[in-house]
C-alpha cells in the first residue's frame, strides 16, 4: 500500500501542473478565437459556452471514474439515451410525478452501469468489448421499447421544460447542478475510503488485492456511479432538448472520453481528477463554439476532436512514462 501512496502522491504533483496547464491552455485559445471571432469574448457567448458543457461535465466525470479503475465505458451516450427515454415517457403520461422522475432515471442508469459492471469485474471481459457490446444492446432496447416514435415536448410536462431557463441568482440553474454534481463526485473519490479504493485499484490493482481491498466490488461500483450520472445526464439532456428521440446523446461516448482525457485523467488508471474533465468538458464547448463561430464545417469540428483526443492520450503517455521513471529513481536511491 506504501508503494501505492508514493505512485499516487508523485502522479498527484504531476497532475496538479497538468491541470495548470489545462487552464493556461484555455486562456490562449480564448484570447485566440476573441481575437479571430470579436463575439467570442462577449459575456453572453461565455454563457453559452458554459452551458454547453454543463451536461457534458457530469458525463465526463462519470467516465472519468471508470477511467480511474483503469477501465473504460462507451455505453455512456446509450445509458443517456435509455433512461432519458424511458423516463421522459413516464413523464408524458404522469404529469404530477415531479420528483420521481430524477429517481427514475438515475435507477435506471445505475442498472444499466450494473450490467456493464459485472461484465468487466465479475466476467472478467474487455471493458471496451463489453461496453460496446452493451452499447448496441441499450439502443436495440430503447428503439423496443419506443416502437420507433419520439416524445415531443409538447408531451412534457411544462415545468421540466422550465428548468432550462430557470436561474438562480443570476447564474443558469443547469450550470449550478453541474458545478454541485461534480464538486460531490470530486469530493467523494479525494475524501472518503471508497473513492480513496477506486484510485488504488487503478493504479494497482494486483498490490490492492495483497492489501485486502475487493477490486471486483470497487470496479462494480464505479461502472454503478457512472450509470447513476448518465441517467441523470440524460435526464438534464431530454429537458434541454425537449423532444427525446432514441437516439438521444448518440456520439457522447467519443465526447465524454475527449473531455476526460483533455482534462488529464490517465487512461492508465489511478492517477486524474473529475474537475480536469469538466474543465476538458470547457475545453471542448469553447472549441466547437469557435468554430461555429468561425463558420468552420463540422466534419472539420469532429476531426479536431480526433486530433485533441490523440494528442491528449500521447501526453498522457508520456506522462506515465515520467512517472515510472521518477519510482524507479526514488527505488534506486534507497538501495544499500
Amino acid at each position: 500500500m506504501a508503494s501505492i501512496a508514493r505512485r499516487g502522491g508523485l502522479a498527484a504533483r504531476l497532475l496538479q501542473q497538468r491541470i495548470s496547464g489545462v487552464l493556461a491552455f484555455m486562456v490562449v485559445l480564448a484570447a485566440v478565437f476573441a481575437a479571430v471571432a470579436p463575439h467570442f469574448g462577449t459575456l453572453q457567448n461565455g454563457e453559452v459556452v458554459i452551458s454547453n458543457a454543463a451536461i457534458l461535465a457530469i458525463v465526463a466525470a462519470a467516465q472519468g471514474i471508470v477511467l480511474i479503475t483503469r477501465n473504460l465505458d462507451v455505453s455512456v451516450g446509450a445509458m443517456m439515451g435509455f433512461a432519458a427515454y424511458v423516463t421522459a415517457d413516464f413523464a408524458a403520461h404522469h404529469p404530477q410525478a415531479g420528483l420521481l422522475l430524477p429517481v427514475i432515471a438515475v435507477t435506471l442508469g445505475g442498472a444499466l452501469g450494473a450490467i456493464n459492471g459485472l461484465l468487466v469485474a465479475y466476467g472478467r471481459i474487455s471493458p471496451l468489448i463489453a461496453t460496446l457490446g452493451t452499447m448496441s444492446l441499450y439502443r436495440g432496447v430503447t428503439y423496443i421499447y419506443a416502437h420507433g416514435q419520439e416524445v415531443t415536448a409538447s408531451r412534457l410536462p411544462h415545468w421540466v421544460l422550465a428548468f432550462v431557463d430557470l436561474r438562480i441568482a443570476g447564474v443558469p440553474a443547469l450550470v449550478l447542478l453541474s458545478a454541485i454534481v461534480v464538486g460531490m463526485t470530486a469530493f467523494f473519490l479525494r475524501h472518503l475510503p471508497l473513492g480513496r479504493r477506486i484510485y488504488a485499484v487503478g493504479s494497482n490493482a494486483t498490490a490492492s488485492l495483497f492489501c485486502g481491498l475487493r477490486t471486483e466490488r470497487v470496479v462494480l461500483f464505479a461502472y454503478i456511479l457512472c450509470g447513476v450520472m448518465c441517467g441523470f445526464a440524460g435526464l438534464l439532456y431530454a429537458a434541454r432538448v425537449g423532444t427525446v428521440t432514441v437516439v438521444l446523446a448518440s456520439g457522447w461516448e467519443l465526447s465524454s472520453l475527449a473531455a476526460a482525457v483533455l482534462g488529464r485523467i490517465s487512461v492508465a488508471g489511478g492517477s486524474g481528477s473529475v474537475i480536469g474533465a469538466a474543465l476538458g468538458a470547457i475545453l471542448l464547448s469553447m472549441i466547437d463554439n469557435g468554430l461555429v463561430l468561425l463558420h468552420i464545417p463540422e466534419f472539420w469540428r469532429i476531426f479536431v476532436q480526433g486530433c485533441a483526443i490523440v494528442l491528449a492520450i500521447a501526453a498522457d503517455g508520456a506522462v506515465a512514462r515520467q512517472v515510472r521513471l521518477a519510482l524507479r529513481a526514488q527505488r534506486i536511491a534507497r538501495m544499500p
